[in-house]
This record gives structure tokens, C-alpha cells and sequence, in this order.
């Protein structure tokens, strides 16, 4: 499932920090949380990151492989890869593939049954064909490896969406990704053959001090349409007025299914 907003602005590297900079206003640490749910792999390890962008978790997870790891990065922006390529300093080599990864040729190279993990944060439900995907994962991975899918879940952004969709239309595709999203991905996971399935919940917030610091986010985000500025700004503001802060609802979902 994916639109046109969402093929096109994910793909820039500048929007993507401005929200992994307002992500560093949340209230509880992220990163850790990843790296507590990192499955334990085998040493060393093969490890794909579907649409790794600038590589936020290949930086995260790369000095915790032993030399002789491979990292494979796929992601639709070159701009994006080469951001991570110019930063990249752990021992792990690291495979960078410019592709969509609903295309069989993002893959070439990569052996079936020969990757200890392969993950996707917050990436995966902008797939147009999920059980494809699943199944391509499902061989790519060996005996005992790990799918991981990182995502939104139900809550996420409740306290500004009750703001914006009075204002204009909200798409449907949003309420697919934090809603339905991981559904899928656990009923496509056990109709193909996963044998396992850990889940884990992150309850976070993120707090903006202002509206100001709100409409930076959400001029960022998929969420924006222009003409509704004023009416968005000046709701967030009496909140702020209220309560001090503007807190979001960030509530992120870990599912990890094992072959």
C-alpha cells in the first residue's frame, strides 16, 4: 500500500532528520529500547535493513557486529545512501543497494537462506505488495533467523490528528499504518511459516515546548497540507498555554518473528 506523498517525501534525507530531530524531544530513549530489543545473532552475522535511509539503525546496531559481519542496506534515496556511506565506521563491511525493495532486482546478489536477520524500521508498510515481501524475506533468511519489523502503533499521534482532521482529510493510508499494519504483518507471518512471534511496546511522547517547535515537525511529516497554518498553530498554542508543553503520543511497536 503506498501513495503518492509517501513515495515521494520519504525519499528526502532533509525531512527525515528534521524528524529524527524533534524525536529527540521524546520522553523515554528510543535508541535504547532498540538496541534491548536486538535479537542476539550469530557471529558473525548477516543483517539486511529494508529502507535504511540515512542509517540511523545500521549506525545503532554496526559496532555491536564482529569484523566479518555484512550490513546490506536497501533504500529508494541515493541521497540518503550516500549520507550513510560518507559516516559509516564500524568494523562490519557494508553492502549499500540503491532499489525499491518491492523490486525482485534490489535483491540480486543476496543468497537465499543466508541472512541471520533482516528488519525494517518504520518502512515496511509503504510496500505495495506486503505478502510478496513477507515471503521474499521468509527465503532470504536462514533456519532460526530473525524477521524484524518496527512500526507505529494504535494511539500514535492522537493528540494532533484530532486537530488536523477537522481541517482536511487525513488519509486512510495513515490509519492503515498505525492500525492495521502490524495485522497483517502477524497473519502473513504465520501463514508463511514463521515459528515464532516476540512482540514489544514502546509507550513514548514526544514534547514540543511551542507551536512553533510543533509546525517544524509537522511541516516535515506526511501529515501536512498547506492553508492551515494559522488554525493548527493557534490550537497547539492554547494547549501550550494549558499544560506547558505539546505532547504527542509516539507509541512504537517491535514484532520479531523467527523462521
Amino acid at each position: 500500500m503506498q501513495t503518492k506523498a509517501s513515495t515521494e517525501d520519504i525519499s528526502s534525507a532533509g525531512m527525515l532528520q528534521a524528524r529524527l530531530k524533534a524525536n529527540s524531544r521524546a520522553t523515554r530513549d528510543f535508541d535504547e529500547w532498540c538496541l534491548r530489543q536486538l535479537p542476539e545473532l550469530p557471529m558473525p552475522a548477516r543483517v539486511l535493513d529494508l529502507g535504511c535511509g540515512t542509517g540511523k539503525q545500521i549506525s545503532l546496531f554496526a559496532p555491536l557486529l564482529s569484523p566479518g559481519s555484512e550490513l546490506i542496506g536497501i533504500d529508494l534515496s541515493a541521497e540518503a545512501l550516500d549520507s550513510l556511506k560518507a559516516n559509516y565506521t564500524a568494523a562490519a563491511s557494508l553492502r549499500l543497494i540503491a532499489g525499491d525493495f518491492d523490486q525482485e532486482a534490489a535483491f540480486e546478489g543476496i543468497t537465499p537462506g543466508s541472512l541471520d536477520l533482516v528488519y525494517g524500521s518504520y518502512a515496511l508498510y509503504y510496500t505495495k505488495d506486503l505478502p510478496a515481501l513477507v515471503r521474499r524475506v521468509h527465503e532470504l533468511l536462514k533456519p532460526g533467523g530473525v524477521f524484524w519489523v518496527v512500526c507505529p502503533y494504535s494511539g500514535t499521534n492522537d493528540e494532533f490528528l484530532r486537530i488536523l482532521r477537522p481541517l482536511h482529510e487525513v488519509e486512510d493510508f495513515m490509519d492503515y499504518v498505525f492500525d492495521r499494519f502490524h495485522q497483517e504483518v502477524i497473519a502473513l507471518g504465520e501463514a508463511q511459516g514463521f515459528k515464532s512471534l516476540k512482540p514489544s511496546l514502546l509507550r513514548n511522547q514526544i514534547r514540543f515546548p511551542s507551536a512553533g517547535a510543533f509546525m517544524t515537525y509537522l511541516s516535515n511529516s506526511l501529515f501536512y497540507r498547506p492553508g492551515h497554518d494559522e488554525a493548527i498553530t493557534a490550537a497547539v498554542q492554547q494547549v501550550v498555554d494549558q499544560e506547558g508543553v505539546f505532547a504527542v503520543s509516539k507509541n512504537v511497536l517491535s514484532l520479531q518473528l523467527r523462521k
